[in-house]
């Protein structure tokens, strides 16, 4: 199978198995009907987590047992992941050793013939001509066959390195980025349960010690004692997100419609990452598109909200439009932002979403189910202190979205230069430090 590349002088087309080894995963049987499989220290990477690595995989969701490891494989680290169903042809590295199902097929690269980070790029271009071979069957799906037929263009193993090496560099930047806004998340999230939930600061000084990490003006902040009634500190009022914040349901109509709108939808914002923003002329863009957001804003899906997708709205050049499908919070003060973020988004906040949905194949949740979002209020003055303290980390994740959106324009616009011969770039042309 040719897809018409432009084939350069001294480049081959060779078929994935002549680089390496192919061969689909195994597993036997889904979680629902074995449970006795999963749960113990061996990685399972599914479909959803190679469409979601971005070419490399570094997380996962479910885990087998020994006896889940018995009736599957334990690939390498570096085994290149090809989704067959579901997410067609979408793929991702190892950085590990994992197990995966049949839906996904492995490729463990000979490393005298092929660089597999070389291998990945070209997948990514041939991604929606693959995909496109597979829509319309009964499945939507493609296997073991289909990847032999095709055929794939590649240089000698010296120019796989450099060019591997050139988009590495930027997909490299792009995970890091991932990675410090994961973290950054994880921090901003453990200090709001530390405060706003278990009330560590004021069982401190209850117990007359020092609130752990805090220093004494912040701590000063905090009352000494829990209300006996209601479990809350002194002073604090028992609420709902509401009472801080507006639940947005402005949209763009054909009376005030910009020229373009700047489309976040659900399926693209997953745990607070806006992983794409896509651009439409207003009468071309879908019809669900019509969301008004603004700085500061949080949204939650609410169509399926188990799958977590929120996302904060940092400063943007553009204004973004998000989905119909969002419930949009504005905070009433900015002090409150980044705790209508966090109290909204949390895993208990969002397990109570996913439970309260009903709706047959798309569960849903009504806005003012979010809105209604149950919190302890502190008194303004920690509130504020909180935003200073969160706030930053909310938008240095922002700004490193942004870089890492450039990035990945970047290195869009090289790979296919790069995998056609029309350009050649020497490692130091590229310097993601400037």
């Amino acid at each position: 199978m040719s897809f018409e590349l432009h084939i350069p002088e001294g480049w081959s087309q060779v078929k994935l198995s002549d680089l390496g080894e192919v061969n689909r995963g195994r597993s036997r049987h889904r979680p629902r009907d074995a449970a006795h499989l999963y749960g113990g220290p061996y990685p399972f990477v599914q479909t959803g987590d190679v469409k979601a690595s971005k070419g490399r995989v570094t997380q996962h969701s479910q885990t087998y047992s020994e006896e889940g490891l018995a009736q599957s494989r334990l690939w390498p680290k570096g085994t290149m992941c090809i989704t067959i169903a579901a997410n067609i042809a979408e793929t991702g590295i190892l950085t590990y050793p994992a197990c995966f199902p049949d839906s996904v097929i492995g490729f463990v690269a000979d490393e005298s013939k092929c660089n597999v980070y070389f291998i990945e790029y070209v997948f990514r271009l041939l991604r929606k001509r693959i995909q496109a071979q597979a829509s319309g069957s009964v499945q939507d799906n493609i296997n073991l066959q289909t990847l032999e037929r095709l055929l794939f263009p590649i240089p000698a193993l010296e120019a796989q390195n450099r060019i591997a090496a050139v988009l590495g560099e930027l997909d490299d930047k792009i995970h890091l980025n991932y990675e410090i806004n994961q973290t950054l998340e994880q921090m901003a999230q453990a200090i709001f349960k530390s405060w706003f939930v278990d009330f560590d600061p004021v069982k401190a000084k209850v117990n007359g010690k020092q609130p752990e990490g805090m220093d004494a003006a912040t701590a000063s902040l905090f009352p000494e004692k829990l209300d006996s009634k209601t479990g809350i500190p002194v002073g604090w009022s028992q609420g709902v997100i509401a009472d801080i914040a507006k639940l947005n349901a402005k949209s763009w109509t054909k009376k005030n419609q910009p020229e373009q709108v700047h489309y976040v939808d659900l399926a693209n914002t997953k745990n607070g990452v806006i992983e794409t923003v896509t651009s439409y002329d207003f009468s071309e863009a879908p019809s669900r598109a019509r969301r008004i957001l603004n700085s500061g804003d949080t949204i939650v899906g609410t169509v399926r909200p188990g799958n977590r997708s929120f996302a904060f709205i940092g400063d943007t050049e553009q204004p973004l439009t998000g989905s119909t499908g969002f419930a949009v919070l504005s905070p009433k003060e900015e002090c409150w932002t980044s705790f209508v973020y966090l109290a909204t988004t949390n895993d208990d906040s969002i397990d109570e979403y996913a439970r309260l949905a009903d709706g047959g194949a798309y569960p849903a949740i009504k806005p003012v189910v979010v809105a209604d979002t149950p919190c302890a209020i502190p008194t303004k003055d920690i509130a504020q202190k909180f935003w200073q303290l969160t706030g930053s980390m909310l938008k240095k994740a922002h700004q490193n979205r942004l870089e890492n959106e450039e990035l990945a324009k970047l290195r869009d616009t090289l790979l296919p230069k790069l995998l056609s011969g029309e350009i050649e770039l020497d490692i130091s042309e590229v310097d993601l430090n400037d």
